[in-house]
């Protein structure tokens, strides 16, 4: 039997591979872009071709599949690209559930964002209980959210759906970069970019790949998993504290702060920037084991690995 992973050539869906590589699966990727998995393809990746929009390439790739982690996902802030954020982040989810379902996968395990809990009224760091409020976020997040009410529906139907919660991951290999590589890289090349005023939940990338193996070995079905960090809760100060300790660089310093930032966020020009993407990913870590690395390291490992290729060269 195969695990597949859709999305396999992305940030956190690489580590995944790995992980499970490690674990002794054969691995199957969907990927609309197979060339992305060049430094994985060996005897134990399959990789075909396809997207999640195409029905009949989804369910060729469920076919003779025990596992299927459904990470497959747009994230864009352009107006232009709204459309296919919900093509593929839930159109595109419902073809890789309906196709697992029908194909009788033993467990799935659907990949949300933290942008899909809600936030608490009194500002505190949400658990998985707290409902969906942030209908002025961005078009990414309510894609991710409609595509999570279709997993959901989907578990009540009967199929054994896990959903995860990734918070910011951080690690080397974050080839796009990432919305959260790209916040780090800015620092490195000397720019300020507006962060969240009640802080962010960074978690070492490794640790989330690790916690998806978890939730589908250990998940209970329907249940909900924030795949964080219980000691990434960094506000502004904290994050920029570490960035200067483990790259050596001194922050950038903006003017104007307060007047840039309001400036940005009505202009869209960052996208969309939530008060906060804190977490508390306590049921994770106590239900499924998922690992607590050392958040220092990841950060460590992901500036080092953004320098030694190049993506600082001639910046700062």
């Amino acid at each position: 039997m195969t695990v597949l992973v859709t999305g396999g050539t992305g940030f956190l869906g690489r580590h995944l591979v790995r992980q499970l590589l490690a674990r002794g699966e054969r691995v199957r990727v969907l990927a609309r872009r197979p060339q992305g998995m060049r430094s994985l393809t060996q005897a134990d990746v399959e990789v075909l071709p396809g997207d999640v929009i195409d029905p009949r390439a989804v369910a060729a790739a469920v076919d003779g599949c025990h596992t299927v982690y459904h990470l497959a996902a747009t994230y864009s802030t352009r107006r232009e690209h709204v459309p296919r954020l919900y093509q593929v982040n839930v159109q595109g989810t419902l073809h890789v559930l309906l196709a697992a379902r029908a194909a009788g996968v033993r467990r799935i395990v659907h990949t949300s964002t933290i942008g899909t809990i809600g936030r608490p009224s009194d500002g505190s760091s949400p658990d998985e209980t707290v409902p969906f409020n942030q209908w002025d976020g961005s078009h990414y997040v309510r894609s991710k959210y409609f595509g999570e009410l279709v997993a959901q529906a989907m578990g009540r139907m009967g199929a054994s759906v896990v959903i995860v919660h990734p918070t910011a991951c951080v690690g080397p290999e974050d080839v796009g970069p990432s919305a959260t590589g790209r916040r780090l890289l800015a620092f490195l090349q000397g720019r300020w970019v507006p962060y969240p005023p009640g802080g962010v939940n960074f978690v070492p990338v490794i640790d989330v790949a690790q916690g998806m193996v978890m939730a589908a070995e250990r998940g209970q079905p329907g249940r909900r998993y924030i795949l964080g960090h219980a000691q990434g809760n960094l506000d502004e100060r904290a994050y920029l504290a570490l960035m200067t300790r483990v790259s050596g660089q001194e922050p950038p310093t903006p003017p104007w702060r307060a007047r840039w930032a309001r400036w940005l966020r009505r202009s869209g020009r960052w996208g969309y920037l939530p008060e906060a993407l804190t977490a508390d990913p306590a049921r994770a870590v106590q239900e499924l084991g998922m690992p607590q690395s050392d958040l220092s390291e990841a950060f460590r490992e992901a500036v080092r690995w953004f320098r030694e290729n190049g993506y600082t060269r001639g910046q700062g």
